[in-house]
Parts: structure tokens; C-alpha cells; sequence
């Protein structure tokens, strides 16, 4: 529980750190928000209309609807990055994920990620293009607080000075739970700085 008031408490310092880009001046932070689907979602739980019904063939094998089946999912969150030294950055992501479509609030977990990653700037075409990647610690609740970890990439295309659009992929993994033990998420934002 400490480690979620730690998390909440450095997302809450976070935007007062972000300060604006001037001409001379560099990028202290940036902050997003993302809403994405989740493509790839393992799922290790048998399906209980298969208890009791025997294999067929040598080896015995179940039908393919009694094994686990990858499934999407929805991934949304927000989070804010502080720049140490030139594209090196940390950050903080409180964030959600859903196994399924339904926004179920009993399959639903919470994630907070403290991460850190790489900017690769290109000031040769302005700044307007800006890859990264990033991962780190995940912490994942509410059923039980349980230790993971996230990595992933993507790019920040700044349509101004202040605003743009972020495009990511992200792998979160070590999750135990019957229907999530591990997603892949493809976020689309909005990115500010």
C-alpha cells in the first residue's frame, strides 16, 4: 500500500515539474493520457464446460474450446515523464486494464508503473518526431497487490509546441490471475508538454 500513496503522491508533483518549451529552453517533462485495445491478452483459465469430458484420439486430446484462447481487451491511463539527462527520463502511469469489452468492474485490475525510458530527439525536423522506449516496475491491484514488470515503445509526433499525438505499444507481464496473466496493449493519446 505504501508503494501505491508513493506512486499517487509523485503523479500529483509530476505536472508542477513540467514546464514549458521556450526557444532556448529544453523539455523539463511531458505528460499523456492513452485509451487503447488490448491485442493480446493470455489467458491461462480451463473452461469449466469441460470438466468431466474425456479426450479423444491417442494421445488423448480436448476440444480446442476447452484450452485457454487469447482475447482483446481495453487499456486507458495516464502518466507523466521528468527528464534527467538529455532523452533519459522517469516516469509515473496509473492505469487500467480489462480483460474483455464489457468494463466489468469485477475483471478489471488497476496498474501503476514506475518506468524509465529513452527519448531519441530529432532536432533536425524541429522536434516534431520523437521515438522512445521505456519499461520498468508494475504494480498490479486490487484483488491482490502483486509485483510485475512493462516494457514497450513508440513514437510522440508534436502537432504544436505544446500538444501531440502518441502512439504506443506496450507489454505488461507477471500478472496471476485466472483471466489475465499477461497483456499486450496498442495505445493511441494525446501527449502535452
Amino acid at each position: 500500500m505504501n508503494k501505491l500513496m508513493m506512486a499517487a503522491a509523485m503523479l500529483l508533483v509530476a505536472p508542477a515539474l513540467v514546464q514549458a518549451q521556450g526557444e532556448g529552453q529544453q523539455v523539463k517533462g511531458e505528460g499523456y493520457v492513452f485509451f487503447g485495445p488490448v491485442v493480446s491478452n493470455l489467458h491461462f483459465g480451463f473452461n469449466p464446460a469441460c470438466d468431466g469430458i474425456t479426450g479423444t484420439g491417442v494421445p488423448p486430446t480436448l476440444p480446442a474450446y476447452c484450452y485457454p484462447q487469447s482475447r482483446g481487451g481495453v487499456n486507458a491511463g495516464f502518466g507523466g515523464e521528468l527528464f534527467l539527462h538529455k532523452g533519459l527520463s522517469v516516469g509515473v502511469e496509473p492505469a487500467y486494464a480489462a480483460p474483455n469489452w464489457n468494463f466489468n468492474r469485477n475483471e478489471a485490475i488497476g496498474v501503476i508503473s514506475v518506468n524509465g525510458s529513452y527519448h531519441f530527439f530529432n532536432k533536425k525536423r524541429g522536434g516534431k518526431l520523437e521515438p522512445f522506449v521505456t519499461g520498468g516496475y508494475s504494480l498490479y491491484y486490487p484483488d491482490e497487490v502483486q509485483n510485475g514488470f512493462n516494457f514497450g515503445g513508440g513514437v510522440n509526433l508534436w502537432l504544436s509546441k505544446h500538444a501531440g499525438v502518441r502512439l504506443e505499444i506496450r507489454d505488461q507481464d507477471h500478472i496471476e490471475r485466472d483471466d489475465l496473466t499477461r497483456f499486450v496493449a496498442f495505445r493511441v493519446g494525446m501527449a502535452f508538454r
